[in-house]
């Protein structure tokens, strides 16, 4: 996230890409509802922000429901949360006080990390992120008994779910590895929830296992040891070179070795969550050039490669 002259004319004046164009990579819409026994539903909304549940136990992934509009972000304006759409957004989606057991952040840039003080106390789930998370949560009433800092590669079980945080890398940003040194309080400036550390996450569920990776970079060596049968990943890659391109994909998907990709933060998240999102405007044609790369390797690799929209829900 770059608030910056170029980002503001690019998302003012640039259309978005059109996403309907890849209609036959949607996922397939269901009438399912409820989770049957042994099943485990994802559930998409937006940027990067994931509901697991198995009818049992709920985890969340990234605490950004509000999406303040452009002007909001803009240096000279704040963002807090919208305590209306998050609500609105937990109810339409089935979020259950008793059945969230956690929610993991990214990392603290605020299309992450700006409603999950909020969700902390609606809910009364536990919160799992950097030192800056914890400014966050610190800042707008959090205990830090409610709170708690990641221990990397240390393997977590909430019900039948087991979760491992593994250490992960920013795409190319200004303030990459800037903290958040004190409590951060509401309303306050986009450009003030600075990165921290960023994270990737190791979902297990008795057979089945998920890898979420937000961010669109990597660590070389990093996940020699990873598998999993789904992986989210974050599709930002377009406006790198194909070198980097390439090698982002053999860091990632040659080493996860998964059945089936979704891709995650391709959509505009300055407006608001619903089921028929738009494609990031500052990245219009970065967005489809990230689309077409991995379409194009995951064909010839034959890994089934799917888009969710908003709200929209698999079942494994």
């Amino acid at each position: 996230m770059i608030i910056a002259p170029t980002f503001v004319y690019y998302m003012f004046l640039t259309p978005s890409a059109d996403i309907q164009q890849y209609k036959e990579y949607y996922a397939p819409k269901t009438q399912q509802k409820t989770v049957k026994q042994g099943e485990i539903k994802v559930t998409f909304l937006g940027t990067s922000s994931l509901l697991f549940d198995d009818g049992h136990t709920q985890l969340m992934i990234d605490g950004f429901i509000s999406r303040p509009p452009l002007f909001k972000v803009l240096p000279f304006s704040t963002v807090k949360t919208d305590a209306d759409a998050v609500n609105k957004t937990f109810k339409k989606i089935g979020i259950d006080n008793n059945k969230l057991q956690g929610l993991f952040i990214a990392h603290t840039h605020y299309d992450h990390a700006l409603d999950l003080a909020y969700i902390a106390k609606q809910t009364g789930t536990h919160v799992y992120g950097s030192e800056s998370v914890i400014n966050i949560g610190l800042g707008n009433g959090i205990s830090t008994k409610q709170m708690s800092v990641y221990e990397v590669d240390k393997a977590m079980q909430f019900g039948d779910f087991t979760v491992t945080v593994i250490q992960s890398k920013h795409s190319p940003t200004f303030d990459e590895g800037e903290k958040i040194k004190e409590p951060l309080k509401q309303p306050a400036k986009a450009i003030d929830y600075h990165e921290d550390s960023s994270y990737d996450f190791l979902i297990s569920h008795n057979n089945k296992t998920f890898f979420v990776k937000p961010s669109p970079n990597y660590i070389e060596g990093a996940l020699d040891d990873i598998h999993a049968d789904v992986l989210f990943l974050g599709i930002g890659v377009g406006a790198q070179d194909q070198d980097f391109q390439n090698m982002y994909y053999e860091q990632t998907v040659l080493k996860v070795k998964p059945e089936l990709i979704i891709p995650i933060h391709w959509d505009n998240f300055s407006k608001p969550l619903t089921d028929n999102l738009e494609a990031l405007p500052k990245f219009a044609d970065n967005t489809k050039k990230g689309l077409d790369f991995f379409i194009q390797r995951t064909k010839a690799d034959k890994i089934d490669f799917l888009i969710l929209q908003g709200f929209q829900s698999i079942y494994f």
